[in-house]
């Protein structure tokens, strides 16, 4: 392994080892109001920095995200700026999966006829970075117009005909839109791993991708047969068409199954065990189950790249956990209720 790589390697563990703990969750779970949940990250090591000029009792919701989404960006783009090996490749789909985030955003805003909460918190950092005039796709008058923004893009590729035939239906299907975009995002990578990289290193990287994927469509798979009602057939349909373990057999079964019990005992017999009580949702479960194997990777692989993938992944969990903390103080839930539901 080489100096570079053990630098990366190196440097990804100690940044994980900044994480958030279950005890630094409880204590930001207990705070009354969003401004407290402010004042709480301020003293983390992580966020200190990025909240340093913020003041926890004028700063909005939004703007908090906003602001902590930034802090996470920072990481990686001191990675990128000192990184010398393959892994400095994965940046790049950092900024792709941020601008899905807002292209998702931006879209349903214009879909349902109000785009001010997006344009009010669209990260300034991101149009600063981005190909894609994020603002300009918030204000579009019609999906027609926001498909226009989008052209000559790569993104105009995988959902530009749903835009356009959008204005005959008035009907967008965002979560047709979603798989989409996501599905150009895991192609991209799983393309660029193929590309760049050989032997056992490129089996571990499209492992850690191709599972993650698995989790992903395990959530819409009970999501379409249980809520709409769909057969297996239909409900597969909406998944992403790249797989790991999850083969038809595997489908069927898991369309099939009642809850989140069921499916984490057909899960745990392809191979994907989760380390404690089986919590309430599916939701829950699978992020649960991939967020397991990427701390395992994180502390035992030798691959400076899935050591950098992985990260990227705990790190993104890790803002999705704060954001379901800052949820749920505003609508009053206790503090027991709120850790019950994070991704720890």
């Amino acid at each position: 392994m080489s100096f570079s790589s053990n630098s990366v390697i190196a440097k990804a563990r100690a940044v994980f080892g900044q994480s958030l703990t279950y005890e630094d969750y409880a204590r930001l779970a207990s705070r009354k109001t969003v401004s407290d949940v402010c004042a709480g990250l301020k003293q983390t090591p992580r966020y200190s920095s990025a909240l340093a000029e913020a003041n926890p009792g004028t700063i909005r919701r939004g703007q908090l995200e906003a602001l902590l989404r930034r802090a996470v960006f920072d990481i990686f783009d001191s990675f990128h700026r000192f990184d010398f090996t393959e892994s400095k490749g994965f940046f790049k789909y950092i900024i792709m999966r941020l601008e899905i985030e807002q292209i998702l955003l931006a879209l349903q805003g214009v879909s349902g006829g109000g785009s001010d909460w997006y344009i009010a918190n669209l990260p300034s950092f991101l149009e600063n970075i981005s190909g894609i005039d994020l603002a300009a796709l918030g204000k579009a008058k019609s999906l027609p117009e926001a498909a226009e923004i989008l052209r000559g893009s790569e993104y105009f590729k995988a959902i530009g005909e749903l835009l356009v035939s959008s204005a005959e239906t008035r009907n967008l299907d965002i979560g047709e839109c979603e798989r989409r975009l996501y599905t150009q995002y895991y192609m991209r990578m799983l393309k660029a791993a193929d590309r760049d990289y050989k032997g056992m290193e490129r089996k571990e990287i499209r492992r850690l991708i191709l599972r993650g994927i698995d989790m992903k469509n395990v959530v819409t798979l009970y999501r379409y047969s249980k809520i709409f009602g769909e057969d297996a057939q239909d409900a597969s349909k909406k998944l992403i068409g790249f797989k790991y373990r999850l083969s038809g057999e595997n489908i069927e079964r898991l369309a099939n199954m009642q809850n989140a019990s069921q499916i984490a005992a057909e899960l745990e017999k392809l191979g994907y065990r989760l380390d404690g009580v089986t919590p309430p949702t599916v939701e829950l479960l699978t992020e649960r189950v991939n967020l397991g194997y990427l701390k395992r990777a994180l502390r035992l692989s030798q691959s400076s790249s899935a050591v950098y993938f992985a990260l990227t992944e705990c790190l993104d969990t890790e803002l999705k956990n704060i954001k379901t903390i800052i949820e749920g103080v505003r609508y009053g839930l206790d503090d027991k209720a709120i850790l019950d539901i994070l991704v720890v």
